[in-house]
């Protein structure tokens, strides 16, 4: 299974003890408690819904995390499971995460490394369900996170990485402003968006 894989490429990178804290949470948040509903299934809101970044609580992590369920190949394979991401951001002191919503249907996932130490500001984690394409959500989201990014402490540019061919979401980011800017990380292009 893609997400086993992906996690134990995590879990690699952390101490015996904090792997087996992300090992047991990230397996809950897969495996989902009893009686839970799924998210970003059926037709839902409609291109205009409003859209949100929320907090991802207790009562709504098991949607968030099932979202990644929605996508087919090849674009599940473009970005990591939202379970991953978010016991992945449990570890890192810079993650700022959200849960993407349209009125009050969960719709997305999205990821930011935020350090303005570093004055480094890199959209990490994006997925909007594939249900939920083509409405909107996706352009409306990333242009809230620019929002907030443009509050941050010395920003002047909001960094990302995709992969290439089928289902990159390389075009997606050029609408947006953002432009390849000559660097690679793990074989995905970078682009920015001068703020």
């Amino acid at each position: 299974m893609e997400s086993e894989r992906s996690l134990e490429g995590l879990l690699q990178e952390l101490s015996p003890e904090q792997r087996e804290r992300v090992r047991g949470y990230a397996e809950y948040l897969l495996a989902g408690p009893p009686g839970r509903s799924e998210a970003g299934t059926g037709d839902g809101p409609g291109p205009e819904a409003e859209v949100t970044l929320r907090e991802i609580t207790s009562e709504t992590v098991y949607q968030i995390c099932r979202l990644s369920d929605t996508l087919t190949p090849p674009k599940k394979f473009m970005v990591a499971q939202n379970a991953v991401s978010i016991a992945q951001a449990h570890f890192e002191p810079h993650a700022w995460f959200r849960a993407v919503y349209a009125d009050e249907t969960p719709v997305g996932f999205i990821m930011l490394y935020d350090s303005p130490e570093e004055k480094e500001y890199f959209l990490w984690r994006f997925m909007i369900a594939e249900p939920h394409h083509g409405k909107g959500f996706g352009r409306r989201a990333l242009e809230l996170l620019i929002d907030h990014v443009r509050t941050r402490p010395d920003a002047t540019v909001l960094e990302t990485s995709c992969g290439q061919g089928a289902g990159s979401p390389e075009g997606f980011y050029e609408r947006l402003g953002f432009r390849r800017n000559g660097k690679i990380i793990d074989d995905e292009v970078v682009m920015e968006l001068v703020l």
